[in-house]
């Protein structure tokens, strides 16, 4: 998908669920933490947002991450080259959407952390469950407080999202994960 036509879609997106929930664009920056100009350049489709600030501004609306992605809760196959995805950490970090439907409270993403990436994921809130499994390469993860674990191709991690995460490709090779989301307390049908 056309990185412009995608900065478009998520800012039309964005404006629909603020105003959905009548919030002004004070009251959506208090509750995600993200400012006021932020969310008014990505409503208007000038600034490209990070994963994290969509992640914060996702967390604070309490909807899926992908809600941002879909329009069309039809089937259809999702070729590789059509997938809306994302990039973060100087571009080490990139997130592909294999899966989301409009009111579905679940998503599927294929990450891929080149070497060297080191990504901080943000808590997202209560209710949030996130599992992850190793499609190729070998994954660093540090939980909250916990001791960081390493997990290799075909081992998997699930977790609460309510603390914060590290994911960490320590390695020369890429590291390739799937990553599933499911938000048992969503509130709003999209």
């Amino acid at each position: 998908m056309d990185k412009d036509l995608l900065t478009v879609q998520i800012g039309e997106r964005l404006r629909y669920f603020r105003q959905q929930r009548h919030l002004t664009l004070e009251d959506l920056a208090e509750l995600t933490g993200v400012s006021k100009p932020m969310i008014g350049q990505i409503e208007r489709g000038t600034s490209n947002p990070t994963v994290s600030t969509l992640w914060k501004i996702a967390a604070g609306l309490q909807i899926p991450f992908a809600s941002f992605l879909t329009t069309n809760p039809s089937i259809k196959i999702n070729k590789v080259e059509e997938q809306p995805f994302f990039t973060d950490d100087d571009d080490l970090f990139e997130v592909y959407n294999t899966f989301s439907s409009p009111g579905i409270p679940f998503e599927l993403y294929r990450v891929r952390l080149l070497p060297g990436c080191k990504h901080f994921s943000e808590q997202s809130g209560a209710g949030t469950l996130k599992s992850i499994t190793v499609l190729s390469g070998r994954l660093t993860v540090k939980i909250g407080e916990e001791e960081p674990f390493t997990i290799d191709q075909g081992d998997s991690v699930s977790f609460t999202t309510d603390i914060s995460q590290i994911y960490e490709n320590a390695s020369d090779k890429l590291c390739e994960i799937n990553m599933a989301i499911y938000y048992s307390r969503t509130q709003v049908q999209i």
